[in-house]
């Protein structure tokens, strides 16, 4: 009682997959692929958060303090790119609307996450014994809500000057005809290896779709930051292959040293962060009153609560 339908679960999470994907994916021409990659690394710092108020998660000071690393790298990474010129230059504004941007996915995952719990939940009340929640269900219901609200909000490319002055039934329009035709002539006369659109499209679709069941797996098991972070190890491997492989298209990325430090401060943050979450986990196991809010700090007989002020 009081609790809201399930279905609203399923809507909000797939209301923050749109929103962040869709802005990540209008803020890519404008944000070199390093940057871009980079600064998907904020979305661990609003989990932390949202995980803090709507999941009332607590995190040790050791936990914080990686988080702190993380956010300190992508600052370090981001900012040099700013004074670039050239096609590889990186657009300060789209850079921090992709920045902000990441908070709809963080709202998606802390959703998924709280629904795994609430099944658990909902099992152990009703005294039911089997398996837990199956991801191709959260996935697949999550889906069906994401593919008309893509659609809703592509006026978004509208207001951030995508569509050139354009409607938006001309542009989308155009675009299926670019991917489905696959040809310059009707890509437009700028456009550069318009014969792969169709290819390039599928292969996409294909890899993302894997992407996600196996995100939102780890999701399940793991819970929605500790994914997350762990999947910062992206952000040196893509840095790698953009600065070393001469991709078609995009050639290679030419990288300031300060990029370089960043990864170099991003791994050993990410692996504190991990070390320190099977430190919390372990103590919440002996009872909340163990894995306190910014722990050692703050350590009391009773549960403390999760709010660190």
């Amino acid at each position: 009682p009081g609790r809201m339908p399930n279905i609203v679960y399923f809507l909000v999470a797939a209301l923050g997959d749109t929103f962040g994907d869709v802005i990540g994916m209008i803020c890519t021409p404008y944000v070199a692929g390093p940057v871009h990659s980079l600064l998907s690394n904020c979305t661990p710092i609003f989990i932390a958060a949202l995980s803090l108020c709507v999941l009332q998660k607590r995190y040790s000071i050791m936990q914080c303090l990686s988080l702190l690393g993380v956010l300190t790298a992508v600052i370090i990474g981001v900012l040099p790119s700013f004074e670039k010129a050239g096609t590889q230059a990186t657009h300060p504004f789209f850079a921090v609307v992709l920045g902000g941007s990441c908070i709809f996915n963080a709202i998606s995952f802390v959703v998924k996450e709280l629904m795994f719990d609430r099944y658990l939940v909902w099992r152990a009340t009703h005294g039911l014994v089997g398996s837990d929640l199956h991801v191709f269900i959260v996935n697949t219901h999550a889906a069906l809500f994401q593919l008309p609200l893509t659609l809703l909000v592509v006026p978004l490319n509208q207001a951030l000057g995508q569509t050139h002055g354009q409607d938006v039934f001309s542009y989308m329009r155009e675009a299926f005809q670019c991917v489905f035709h696959a040809r310059a002539d009707v890509c437009g006369k700028d456009s550069d290896g318009a014969e792969w659109a169709f290819l390039a499209t599928v292969v996409y679709v294909v890899f993302n779709i894997a992407w996600n069941i196996f995100i939102l797996a780890s999701v399940k098991h793991t819970g929605a930051l500790a994914t997350f972070v762990a999947l910062k190890a992206i952000f040196p491997v893509s840095t790698l292959l953009f600065a070393y492989v001469s991709w078609p298209l995009l050639g290679s990325t030419e990288l300031s040293w300060l990029m370089w430090v960043s990864v170099v401060v991003m791994l050993p943050s990410i692996g504190a962060y991990q070390w320190s979450s099977a430190k919390q986990s372990a103590r919440a196991q002996r009872g909340p009153g163990h894995a306190t809010c910014c722990w050692p700090f703050g350590v009391r007989e009773r549960p403390t609560s999760p709010s660190c002020s």
